[in-house]
């Protein structure tokens, strides 16, 4: 079942493009809103064209707070993540600056992670064309079959 709680995305969601391909939600009916997350760092995934937020003591990390995604944008979303993500809690500090408890999905560490630092810009600039390539063929199976079955699209 899907979070009533806002949604704290840290790597290609924060990119309209792909929010909007995913969860088939117009846009502005949404609040997102930018917020920070301590105590974490965003890296790369190996091989992949997305990133994953890891524990790191004394760091921050940006992001966007999402909130107002209807029940089916959530389950699209769901679908997106896939196996390699579970929707869990965690404290962001919000526009205000003020902590809040949101949803995000956390890594279930079935992949290898670079120490390289993940950056939304030089994801648009570099890796977005072939990402949305992708997105669009993955999410063309929404409904259709299991995140399992597909994988073999992304």
């Amino acid at each position: 079942m899907t979070s009533r709680l806002a949604l704290f995305t840290f790597g290609t969601l924060m990119d309209p493009d792909v929010l909007g391909l995913v969860a088939q939600q117009d846009l502005a009916t949404l609040v997102r809103e930018a917020a920070t997350v301590p105590d974490h760092v965003r890296r790369w995934v190996l091989d992949d064209h997305y990133p994953v937020l890891v524990p790191r003591p004394g760091s921050r990390t940006a992001g966007l707070v999402i909130r107002g995604l209807q029940e089916e944008a959530m389950r699209r979303i769901e679908f997106f993540e896939g196996n390699e993500f579970s929707l869990r809690t965690l404290r962001i500090e919000n526009a205000l600056g003020h902590l809040e408890e949101v949803s995000y999905f956390a890594d279930n560490q079935r992949h290898d992670i670079s120490d390289e630092e993940w950056s939304l810009e030089q994801w648009q600039t570099t890796t977005k064309p072939d990402t949305m390539l992708r997105v669009e063929r993955y999410m063309g199976c929404y409904g259709k079959m299991t995140t399992t079955e597909a994988d073999a699209y992304w």
